[in-house]
């Protein structure tokens, strides 16, 4: 009998660390689990985990043999702004653009309206779902040689954090069809209900008690303002009324996509 795999589609900044060490931590078996967050990937370690995590898209899905597959949707303005407070103080705050900006603020509209770098950021969870990672980036192999250098070109050579995903594919019939085709979908809202859905996948499919605690699901970084943590809601709060509609209209897709699950959580469909 195959073995039975679940793949959780980690879209970034939907609490996808959260899930996946509350699963490493009850299975405490590394052997069982394939959690990647980095590259190179190495595609060779994936058909013999029951459980593995990565921002891969659908890279996983075509590989493996008919996974089961979990995701989470964030709203997209949260999304968009747990990104910004994630990358700043490792990487924006580098830029010379960013350095030329006095207030958070600035920077925060910088970064959602005028950076070309990370335009790729709009509609981003919904890229996750209708496009697979470069294959390239899962062979170690290939990722030190002359190949490197021709996927990062084509992915703003790094600089746009898209984890080389593709969006030649997104859409929102592509986005409906993939969660529509998932096993196991939540809103990061409604994170309870997901732990509980991964806690029945684990008894029913391997007989093993997955644990989460969600008292340390948290979502802060470092704020430039001072050495205090500051949840995405301060960059929210940032935002105008007309600044925020502005944020949802360049993230239709994703505000869509988010609605639809959100429906289908009250209906308990």
């Amino acid at each position: 009998m195959p073995l039975k795999q679940l793949y959780f589609l980690h879209i970034p900044k939907t609490a996808g660390s959260f899930v996946s060490k509350n699963i490493k931590t009850s299975i405490n078996n590394n052997m069982l689990c394939y959690v990647s967050n980095k590259f190179p990937n190495n595609k060779e370690f994936l058909k013999s985990k029951i459980y593995i995590s990565a921002h891969g898209g659908r890279y996983p899905i075509e590989y493996l043999d008919s996974p089961d597959v979990a995701t989470l949707i964030r709203d997209p303005l949260s999304a968009r702004a747990s990104y910004f407070n994630f990358i700043y103080p490792m990487y924006l705050s580098k830029r010379s653009e960013y350095q030329a900006l006095n207030s958070n603020r600035e920077k925060f509209l910088y970064y959602l309206f005028e950076d070309k770098n990370l335009l790729i950021h709009n509609n981003y969870q919904s890229r996750f779902i209708c496009n697979s990672q470069d294959p390239r980036s899962w062979d170690p192999q290939a990722y030190y040689t002359k190949h490197m250098a021709e996927m990062m070109n084509s992915f703003h050579k790094g600089a746009g954090f898209d984890w080389f995903i593709g969006n030649e594919n997104t859409s929102l019939d592509n986005a409906i069809s993939g969660i529509n085709s998932f096993q196991i979908v939540n809103t990061v809202d409604n994170i309870g209900a997901f732990c509980g859905k991964i806690k029945d996948w684990f008894i029913s499919n391997h007989g093993i008690e997955i644990n989460f605690d969600l008292n340390t699901k948290i979502n802060v970084g470092p704020s430039e303002l001072d050495s205090q943590k500051v949840s995405s809601e301060y960059f929210i709060d940032l935002l105008t009324q007309g600044e925020k509609d502005r944020v949802l209209e360049l993230n239709s897709i994703d505000l869509d996509v988010y609605n639809f699950v959100k429906n289908k959580e009250a209906t308990n469909v």
